[in-house]
């Protein structure tokens, strides 16, 4: 069974990633808590296979939330779901430990790739657009 936790601060972007990811993985058990919140106990005390998050909030000292993922949970593979899509935070993404980021204006198929490359182990990078 795989275990996904979803951090995002919008509940509507929340429900609407479980509900791809469900329709894709039924069996899966997927969390949902806004992000920032209780991020560390929450992956301190459950094992999961993998955290989809936004990009980490300036409440909690910007990219340090991911980076102290990664220094406790090294083996965690963490996607960057962002509405921020110009390549250089993606880049910095990636620096800070992030197995992945996608924009969130990807299309579900997209989204359901890169779950599955990360969850493969590998990393996954869609080429941001330069809106924002």
């Amino acid at each position: 069974m795989i275990r996904i936790l979803l951090a995002d601060d919008y509940t509507i972007i929340r429900k609407g990633v479980r509900q791809i990811l469900t329709q894709a993985y039924p069996n899966a058990e997927i969390e949902e808590i806004e992000e920032g919140e209780e991020w560390t106990d929450k992956v301190r005390n459950t094992p999961w296979d993998m955290i989809i998050s936004d990009l980490p909030s300036a409440d909690r000292g910007g990219w340090g939330t991911l980076q102290q993922i990664k220094e406790n949970f090294p083996g965690l593979p963490v996607l960057i779901l962002s509405l921020y899509t110009k390549e250089h935070y993606a880049l910095r993404a990636l620096q800070a430990g992030a197995s992945g980021y996608l924009g969130k204006d990807a299309a579900p198929d997209e989204l359901l790739s890169a779950v599955r490359q990360i969850l493969a182990g590998k990393k996954y990078l869609a080429i941001p657009s330069s809106k924002n």
